[in-house]
This record gives C-alpha cells, sequence and structure tokens, in this order.
C-alpha cells in the first residue's frame, strides 16, 4: 500500500526525512505543495489531485494539509483508501496561529537569534536538537514570504464545515501541542470510521518522535488492509 504524505504549511516536504527513513513497510511518496500561484485551499487541493497515484493509497496530512485532505475526500478518488491526519485541524486551530499571520515576516523572524527559543517552544519541543532546529530554517527558507502569509491567511479563514466521510480515518494528537487546540470532537464528527492516537510531544511531532509516529502509521495501515502488510 502506498503512503502519500502532504506536508505542513512549509511545504516542501523536507521536515519527512526522519519519520520516512522509519516507514519500512510502506512505499512511501511526498508531494510538495507549490511555492508559487495562489495559495488557497482548493487551488492546493487541485495541484496535488494532479499528482495523485492512480493505484490505492493511504494519504497521510499534516498541520496545514489536513484541510487539502478533506477536500480531496470531497472529490471521491476512489484509490483514496484512508487518511491519516497528524496535528491537523479542519477549521481554525485556536488563537495563536492566525495571529501569526499579523507577525508576518515570518522568515525574518526566524532569523533573529532568539528565535530557537521560539522554534523549540512553540513548534519541535524543548528538547530538539540544533541539527532540528536548523532542518526546520533550511525548510523555510526557499518559500517565499508571501506564499507563507497567503498560506496562513488560509488557516485563519478556515471553517467546519460538518462534512462526514466513511473512510478508516486515523487523527494523531500531540498532547503538547501549543499551537491546535484539541479538536478531536470535529474529527469524530467528520469521521464514522476513526481512530485517535495521542502521543506525548510538540506540534512538530513527526519530527520530534519519528520512530513511535512511524510504527502508529504502519499499525494502522495494517490494521485497515492486513494483505498488505
Amino acid at each position: 500500500m502506498k503512503l502519500v504524505l502532504l506536508p505542513g504549511m512549509d511545504g516542501t516536504g523536507l521536515l519527512f526525512r526522519d519519520v520516512l527513513a522509519h516507514l519500512t513497510s510502506l512505499e512511501c511518496e511526498v508531494i510538495p505543495l507549490p511555492h508559487a500561484g495562489p495559495q488557497d485551499i482548493d487551488r492546493l487541493a487541485r495541484h496535488v489531485a494532479s499528482r495523485l497515484p492512480q493505484s490505492d493509497y493511504v494519504m497521510l496530512a499534516e498541520s496545514f494539509s489536513g484541510k487539502i485532505a478533506e477536500t480531496l475526500l470531497l472529490r471521491g478518488d476512489p484509490n483514496l483508501k484512508a487518511v491519516i491526519f497528524v496535528a491537523s485541524f479542519l477549521s481554525r486551530p485556536g488563537w495563536l496561529l492566525p495571529r501569526l499571520a499579523a507577525a508576518l515576516p515570518i522568515k525574518a523572524l526566524l532569523a533573529l537569534p532568539a528565535s530557537s527559543l521560539a522554534i523549540r517552544w512553540f513548534l519541535m519541543g524543548r528538547q530538539a536538537s540544533d541539527e532540528t532546529i536548523t532542518r526546520f530554517r533550511q525548510a523555510v527558507r526557499p518559500v517565499p514570504r508571501k506564499v507563507l502569509g497567503q498560506r496562513l491567511g488560509q488557516i485563519a479563514g478556515m471553517r467546519f464545515e460538518r462534512h462526514r466521510f466513511t473512510v478508516p480515518a486515523l487523527y494523531l494528537r500531540p498532547r503538547n501541542d501549543v499551537l491546535v487546540s484539541d479538536v478531536t470532537a470535529q474529527f469524530r464528527a467528520s469521521f464514522a470510521n476513526l481512530d485517535v492516537v495521542e502521543l506525548g510531544g510538540p506540534h512538530f511531532i513527526l519530527q520530534a518522535r519519528p520512530e513511535r509516529c512511524a510504527d502508529i502509521i504502519m499499525d494502522a495501515v495494517r490494521a485497515w488492509f492486513p494483505a498488505c502488510g
């Protein structure tokens, strides 16, 4: 079974490196988000849809891409067999992320010496290594400032749309996420066949605990599709 991964707000997929190294039983494909053009959810969903496999796959949507995955589910792609949401949200996630839009330019803020502390506190966890912080900066650096601003604007305008889906779904929720409030109820309202796993760690849980997250992902896929693994 192929696993298609959609990255968070940076859109690069570079931050999936460590978790991909542990997803040994799955064929994985990362679909980056475009660094040019309109960044509304519908257009991003069309961008992703044009690159999806023509065979069965499970989709993993990290953070910002949760709404893209929801939009793709509405298209009814018969090859999309299950979806995994990681630190994702289906509506505006609390107060902090939208307020970041007012704090742009984000890239300039991340260049400040004190920003490493903020990255650890809000994103990667206080135990994040210097290498992890450097990799985060490298992922954000190529993304145009305008694109980051547009994506933050999309987050600020997100609304819970009360769609109902029957595909198998997993919501992997970081217990120590300070950016996204607990939106478990929204996922339960949207997915009839939902598993919820809470894992201690920050918003960037795939980067903070890649091996444990990979185990959870592979276990879910095996449970849904025993013949595949």
